[in-house]
């Protein structure tokens, strides 16, 4: 079992020579960056695109995503799997890998998560000095339950006022999950002061997460808002005016 608190994306800067005369970056690209399988569907797509001028090679592996007091968990998974799950990419040139479900749909009416991990594989560098970054993409690929019904996160958020600073808590009592991102603080009169900007991370079903704040934030006589699953309108979190 593996407890990490993973991104949507992010990049992993590996050495290949101790000299940065010169880097070399990835050309790596992976589109799109979430899928969601119907209960009726048997596998989705997903595009490797290489827009450098080497060749990539990449590694592709599925993790079934759950989350367990307020991290998140990933262990290897045969529910969905991956083809083909190594690939070698020509400059220029982009490959089709699918991503098949071996399972049934979930029968609860809860949505499951999964992660599919593409991690682009270190080549030896020979005698060009400088630094390779190597991409991971963490892909969320989630199965819509029997029946296909409409999914919908159920937030209960809280201000929690701890030693190491105050936190964000997000509980997710719906039966599908919820992207935060972007939380601000809005004041009674309309001030605005941002909070986590940006993508902050996912509440699935069923799951309880926190965020540290800014120690400097502040939560009194205003509201603690966040965009939820890219929806151009804000939904409110958190209103309080305790004062602290």
């Amino acid at each position: 079992m593996t407890v990490c608190p993973w991104p949507l994306r992010w990049a992993l800067a590996v050495a290949l020579a101790a000299a940065a005369l010169a880097t070399h970056a990835s050309g790596l690209q992976v589109s799109p960056i979430g899928l969601r399988l119907a209960a009726s569907a048997s596998a989705e797509a997903m595009w490797l695109t290489n827009t450098g001028t080497d060749p990539v090679h990449a590694q592709v592996r599925v993790f079934r995503w759950t989350q367990v007091d307020g991290k998140d968990v990933l262990e290897p998974s045969r529910d969905l799997v991956v083809s083909p799950p190594m690939v070698t990419i020509a400059p220029g040139d982009r490959q089709l890998v699918r991503v098949i479900r071996r399972v049934a749909p979930p029968t609860d009416g809860t949505e499951t998560a999964y992660r599919v991990l593409v991690d682009e594989l270190p080549v030896d560098a020979g005698d060009t000095p400088g630094l390779k970054f190597v991409l991971r993409y963490s892909v969320p690929v989630f199965l819509a339950p029997t029946g296909d019904p409409s999914m919908k996160a159920t937030l209960q958020a809280t201000w929690e006022h701890t030693p190491g600073g105050p936190r964000l808590r997000v509980r997710n009592t719906g039966n599908g999950h919820a992207q935060i991102a972007d939380v601000t603080w809005q004041g009674a009169r309309g001030q605005r002061t941002t909070l986590l900007p940006g993508l902050v991370g996912y509440a699935l079903p069923g799951a309880t997460m926190s965020w540290k704040l800014p120690d400097n934030a502040r939560h009194a006589d205003g509201a603690v808002r966040a965009r939820i699953n890219g929806e151009p309108a804000e939904s409110t979190l958190v209103v309080d005016a305790d004062g602290r």
